[in-house]
Protein backbone atom coordinates (compact mmCIF):
# COMPACT_ATOMS: atom_id res chain seq x y z
CA UNK A 1 0.00 0.00 0.00
CA UNK A 2 2.53 2.38 0.54
CA UNK A 3 4.51 1.65 -2.36
CA UNK A 4 1.31 2.50 -4.51
CA UNK A 5 1.03 5.42 -2.00
CA UNK A 6 4.36 6.47 -3.16
CA UNK A 7 3.74 5.99 -6.96
CA UNK A 8 0.84 8.11 -7.10
CA UNK A 9 2.66 10.89 -5.57
CA UNK A 10 5.52 10.52 -7.53
CA UNK A 11 3.28 10.52 -10.08
CA UNK A 12 0.96 13.79 -9.17
CA UNK A 13 4.17 15.74 -8.78
CA UNK A 14 5.31 14.90 -12.51
CA UNK A 15 2.21 15.77 -13.63
CA UNK A 16 1.80 19.16 -12.23
CA UNK A 17 4.77 19.97 -14.52
CA UNK A 18 3.18 18.32 -17.16
CA UNK A 19 0.23 20.61 -16.51
CA UNK A 20 2.03 23.74 -16.78
CA UNK A 21 3.98 23.19 -20.05
CA UNK A 22 0.75 22.01 -21.76
CA UNK A 23 -0.83 24.86 -20.29
CA UNK A 24 1.28 27.23 -21.95
CA UNK A 25 1.33 25.10 -25.45
CA UNK A 26 -2.97 25.17 -25.34
CA UNK A 27 -3.40 28.69 -24.90
CA UNK A 28 -1.42 29.73 -27.86
CA UNK A 29 -2.96 27.01 -30.06
CA UNK A 30 -6.43 28.40 -28.66
CA UNK A 31 -5.57 32.37 -29.74
CA UNK A 32 -3.57 31.39 -32.64
CA UNK A 33 -3.91 28.19 -33.81
CA UNK A 34 -0.25 27.02 -33.92
CA UNK A 35 0.38 23.86 -32.40
CA UNK A 36 4.21 25.51 -31.06
CA UNK A 37 6.64 22.10 -31.87
CA UNK A 38 8.90 24.58 -30.39
CA UNK A 39 7.28 24.46 -26.65
CA UNK A 40 10.10 22.63 -24.63
CA UNK A 41 13.05 24.34 -26.14
CA UNK A 42 11.41 27.49 -23.85
CA UNK A 43 11.59 24.81 -21.14
CA UNK A 44 15.64 24.10 -22.21
CA UNK A 45 16.00 28.33 -22.16
CA UNK A 46 14.38 28.61 -18.85
CA UNK A 47 16.71 25.61 -17.64
CA UNK A 48 19.85 27.17 -18.45
CA UNK A 49 19.17 30.56 -17.73
CA UNK A 50 18.79 29.22 -13.96
CA UNK A 51 22.13 27.18 -15.01
CA UNK A 52 23.99 30.31 -15.66
CA UNK A 53 22.68 32.79 -13.21
CA UNK A 54 23.17 30.29 -10.00
CA UNK A 55 26.35 30.12 -11.68
CA UNK A 56 26.69 33.75 -10.79
CA UNK A 57 25.55 34.07 -7.96
CA UNK A 58 22.02 34.79 -8.22
CA UNK A 59 19.60 32.86 -5.92
CA UNK A 60 17.72 30.08 -6.96
CA UNK A 61 14.49 31.42 -6.58
CA UNK A 62 15.39 35.18 -7.92
CA UNK A 63 16.57 32.91 -10.98
CA UNK A 64 13.39 31.33 -11.09
CA UNK A 65 11.62 34.31 -11.60
CA UNK A 66 14.23 35.84 -14.32
CA UNK A 67 14.09 32.43 -16.41
CA UNK A 68 10.27 32.89 -16.44
CA UNK A 69 11.34 36.81 -18.25
CA UNK A 70 14.15 35.27 -20.34
CA UNK A 71 11.84 32.86 -22.10
CA UNK A 72 9.48 35.29 -22.30
CA UNK A 73 11.55 38.00 -24.20
CA UNK A 74 12.81 35.07 -26.14
CA UNK A 75 9.35 33.98 -27.57
CA UNK A 76 8.43 37.61 -28.15
CA UNK A 77 11.80 37.60 -31.02
CA UNK A 78 11.09 34.22 -32.27
CA UNK A 79 7.45 35.42 -32.24
CA UNK A 80 7.58 38.65 -34.07
CA UNK A 81 10.57 36.61 -36.48
CA UNK A 82 8.70 33.00 -37.15
CA UNK A 83 5.50 32.99 -36.42
CA UNK A 84 3.92 36.94 -37.22
CA UNK A 85 5.19 37.25 -40.68
CA UNK A 86 3.11 33.94 -41.54
CA UNK A 87 -0.20 35.50 -39.54
CA UNK A 88 -2.22 35.26 -43.01
CA UNK A 89 -1.24 31.80 -44.30
CA UNK A 90 -1.88 28.68 -43.26
CA UNK A 91 -1.92 27.05 -40.00
CA UNK A 92 0.35 24.33 -41.05
CA UNK A 93 3.19 26.88 -42.03
CA UNK A 94 3.63 28.39 -38.55
CA UNK A 95 3.16 24.70 -37.48
CA UNK A 96 6.47 23.91 -39.42
CA UNK A 97 8.09 27.50 -39.06
CA UNK A 98 8.31 26.36 -35.02
CA UNK A 99 9.72 23.14 -35.71
CA UNK A 100 12.43 24.76 -37.17
CA UNK A 101 12.87 27.38 -34.17
CA UNK A 102 13.04 23.95 -32.31
CA UNK A 103 16.10 22.94 -34.72
CA UNK A 104 17.37 25.78 -34.40
CA UNK A 105 17.62 26.32 -30.76
CA UNK A 106 18.46 22.67 -29.92
CA UNK A 107 21.42 23.15 -32.30
CA UNK A 108 21.82 26.69 -30.88
CA UNK A 109 22.37 25.34 -27.63
CA UNK A 110 24.02 22.78 -28.46
CA UNK A 111 26.78 24.61 -30.10
CA UNK A 112 26.92 27.44 -27.06
CA UNK A 113 26.80 25.28 -24.05
CA UNK A 114 27.62 21.45 -25.73
CA UNK A 115 25.56 18.16 -25.24
CA UNK A 116 26.91 17.38 -21.82
CA UNK A 117 24.28 17.66 -19.20
CA UNK A 118 24.78 20.57 -16.65
CA UNK A 119 23.38 20.38 -12.77
CA UNK A 120 21.55 23.27 -11.32
CA UNK A 121 21.78 23.38 -8.09
CA UNK A 122 19.02 24.37 -5.57
CA UNK A 123 18.52 25.03 -1.93
CA UNK A 124 16.16 21.99 -1.41
CA UNK A 125 18.67 19.32 -3.96
CA UNK A 126 18.98 16.37 -1.80
CA UNK A 127 16.57 17.07 0.66
CA UNK A 128 13.32 15.28 1.03
CA UNK A 129 10.31 15.00 3.19
CA UNK A 130 8.83 11.47 5.27
CA UNK A 131 4.96 11.41 5.08
CA UNK A 132 3.73 8.66 6.89
CA UNK A 133 6.55 6.60 5.12
CA UNK A 134 6.21 8.39 1.91
CA UNK A 135 8.84 10.31 0.89
CA UNK A 136 9.15 13.14 -1.64
CA UNK A 137 12.26 15.32 -2.57
CA UNK A 138 11.38 18.93 -2.04
CA UNK A 139 12.41 19.61 -5.16
CA UNK A 140 9.66 17.83 -6.13
CA UNK A 141 7.23 19.70 -3.91
CA UNK A 142 8.82 22.76 -4.67
CA UNK A 143 7.94 21.79 -8.37
CA UNK A 144 4.28 20.87 -7.77
CA UNK A 145 3.50 24.13 -5.79
CA UNK A 146 4.70 26.45 -8.23
CA UNK A 147 3.25 24.65 -10.81
CA UNK A 148 -0.71 24.28 -9.16
CA UNK A 149 0.10 28.43 -8.08
CA UNK A 150 0.59 29.25 -11.87
CA UNK A 151 -1.77 27.08 -13.47
CA UNK A 152 -4.70 28.80 -11.18
CA UNK A 153 -3.03 31.95 -11.32
CA UNK A 154 -3.37 31.63 -15.64
CA UNK A 155 -6.80 30.29 -15.09
CA UNK A 156 -8.25 32.97 -13.28
CA UNK A 157 -6.54 35.28 -15.45
CA UNK A 158 -8.13 34.13 -18.37
CA UNK A 159 -11.93 33.74 -16.64
CA UNK A 160 -11.94 36.63 -14.53
CA UNK A 161 -9.79 39.67 -16.49
CA UNK A 162 -10.57 41.79 -19.47
CA UNK A 163 -7.42 40.31 -20.61
CA UNK A 164 -8.81 37.00 -20.52
CA UNK A 165 -12.37 37.78 -21.93
CA UNK A 166 -10.03 39.18 -24.51
CA UNK A 167 -8.21 36.11 -25.58
CA UNK A 168 -11.30 34.10 -24.95
CA UNK A 169 -12.76 36.26 -27.39
CA UNK A 170 -9.83 36.41 -30.21
CA UNK A 171 -9.89 32.41 -29.84
CA UNK A 172 -13.43 31.96 -30.75
CA UNK A 173 -13.92 34.77 -33.43
CA UNK A 174 -11.07 36.97 -33.90
CA UNK A 175 -12.68 38.63 -37.04
CA UNK A 176 -15.61 39.68 -35.11
CA UNK A 177 -13.36 40.51 -31.96
CA UNK A 178 -11.83 42.90 -33.98
CA UNK A 179 -15.13 44.40 -34.87
CA UNK A 180 -15.99 45.29 -31.18
CA UNK A 181 -12.35 46.17 -30.51
CA UNK A 182 -10.26 43.78 -29.28
CA UNK A 183 -6.87 44.34 -30.42
CA UNK A 184 -6.70 40.42 -31.58
CA UNK A 185 -2.63 41.55 -32.74
CA UNK A 186 -1.69 42.26 -29.75
CA UNK A 187 -3.52 39.65 -27.69
CA UNK A 188 -2.13 37.02 -29.82
CA UNK A 189 1.84 38.45 -29.03
CA UNK A 190 0.99 38.64 -25.30
CA UNK A 191 -0.66 35.50 -25.73
CA UNK A 192 2.35 33.68 -27.14
CA UNK A 193 5.10 35.09 -24.74
CA UNK A 194 2.80 33.44 -21.89
CA UNK A 195 2.57 30.81 -22.74
CA UNK A 196 6.27 30.19 -23.48
CA UNK A 197 7.42 32.22 -20.17
CA UNK A 198 5.26 29.15 -18.20
CA UNK A 199 7.50 26.57 -19.97
CA UNK A 200 10.82 28.66 -19.26
CA UNK A 201 9.53 28.67 -15.53
CA UNK A 202 9.07 24.84 -15.93
CA UNK A 203 12.55 24.46 -17.13
CA UNK A 204 13.74 25.76 -14.14
CA UNK A 205 12.07 24.14 -11.94
CA UNK A 206 12.95 20.75 -13.44
CA UNK A 207 16.59 21.09 -14.10
CA UNK A 208 17.90 20.81 -10.51
CA UNK A 209 15.78 17.11 -10.74
CA UNK A 210 16.81 16.28 -14.34
CA UNK A 211 19.46 18.40 -15.38
CA UNK A 212 19.60 20.96 -18.13
CA UNK A 213 20.69 19.81 -21.38
CA UNK A 214 20.13 21.36 -25.22
CA UNK A 215 17.88 18.59 -25.93
CA UNK A 216 16.15 18.13 -22.72
CA UNK A 217 12.52 19.91 -24.31
CA UNK A 218 11.74 17.66 -27.10
CA UNK A 219 10.44 15.22 -24.60
CA UNK A 220 8.61 17.67 -23.09
CA UNK A 221 7.24 18.64 -26.22
CA UNK A 222 6.43 15.40 -26.70
CA UNK A 223 4.80 14.79 -23.33
CA UNK A 224 2.44 18.17 -23.94
CA UNK A 225 0.71 17.37 -26.86
CA UNK A 226 -0.11 14.46 -25.03
CA UNK A 227 -1.61 15.85 -22.70
CA UNK A 228 -3.54 18.61 -24.62
CA UNK A 229 -4.98 16.36 -26.61
CA UNK A 230 -6.47 14.19 -24.13
CA UNK A 231 -7.32 17.26 -22.03
CA UNK A 232 -8.63 19.06 -25.62
CA UNK A 233 -6.87 21.12 -27.52
CA UNK A 234 -7.52 24.54 -26.49
CA UNK A 235 -8.97 23.33 -23.31
CA UNK A 236 -7.21 25.25 -20.50
CA UNK A 237 -9.09 22.87 -17.71
CA UNK A 238 -8.69 20.14 -19.93
CA UNK A 239 -4.76 20.76 -20.08
CA UNK A 240 -4.13 20.83 -16.49
CA UNK A 241 -6.28 17.50 -16.11
CA UNK A 242 -4.27 15.92 -18.42
CA UNK A 243 -1.24 16.55 -17.28
CA UNK A 244 -2.06 15.14 -13.80
CA UNK A 245 -3.43 12.52 -16.11
CA UNK A 246 -0.80 11.42 -17.94
CA UNK A 247 2.15 11.80 -14.62
CA UNK A 248 0.06 9.20 -13.38
CA UNK A 249 -0.33 6.52 -15.91
CA UNK A 250 3.80 7.46 -16.68
CA UNK A 251 4.40 6.77 -13.15
CA UNK A 252 1.86 3.72 -12.62
CA UNK A 253 3.73 2.18 -15.76
CA UNK A 254 6.73 2.59 -14.56
CA UNK A 255 6.25 1.24 -11.29
CA UNK A 256 4.39 -1.83 -11.88
CA UNK A 257 5.53 -2.48 -15.47
CA UNK A 258 8.65 -1.07 -16.49
CA UNK A 259 10.20 2.20 -16.88
CA UNK A 260 11.46 1.12 -20.73
CA UNK A 261 8.21 1.32 -21.76
CA UNK A 262 6.54 4.06 -19.82
CA UNK A 263 6.70 6.32 -22.65
CA UNK A 264 4.79 3.51 -24.97
CA UNK A 265 2.03 3.43 -22.55
CA UNK A 266 1.65 7.41 -22.73
CA UNK A 267 2.08 7.29 -26.32
CA UNK A 268 -0.54 4.05 -26.68
CA UNK A 269 -2.78 6.24 -24.35
CA UNK A 270 -2.09 8.92 -26.93
CA UNK A 271 -3.38 6.62 -29.94
CA UNK A 272 -6.65 5.50 -28.42
CA UNK A 273 -8.22 8.97 -27.64
CA UNK A 274 -7.32 9.81 -30.88
CA UNK A 275 -8.93 6.70 -32.03
CA UNK A 276 -11.97 6.97 -29.54
CA UNK A 277 -12.16 11.01 -29.05
CA UNK A 278 -10.11 12.80 -30.60
CA UNK A 279 -11.71 15.78 -29.33
CA UNK A 280 -10.51 15.06 -25.58
CA UNK A 281 -11.95 13.60 -22.72
CA UNK A 282 -12.65 17.17 -21.43
CA UNK A 283 -15.09 18.90 -24.09
CA UNK A 284 -15.04 22.32 -24.32
CA UNK A 285 -17.36 24.36 -22.20
CA UNK A 286 -19.86 25.72 -24.83
CA UNK A 287 -17.66 25.73 -27.77
CA UNK A 288 -14.95 27.56 -26.19
CA UNK A 289 -11.46 27.08 -27.26
CA UNK A 290 -9.68 29.12 -24.24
Amino acid sequence: MAEFAQTLVNGLTVGTLYSLVALGLTIIYGVMNLANFAQGEFAMIGGFAAFFLIQAGIPYPLAVVIAFAAAGIIGLIIHLLANYPLRQSEPINMMLSSLGVSLFLVNLAQYLFSPTPQVVESPLSGKSLNFFGIFVSQQRLLIAFVSIVLCVVTYLLLEYTRFGRAVRAASLDPDTAVIYGVPTKKISFLTFVLGVALTGVAGALVAPVYYVYPTMGISLTLKAFVVVVLGGMGNVVGAIAGGLVIGLIESLAGGYISTGFQDAIVFAVLFLVLVFRPEGILTKVQGEKV
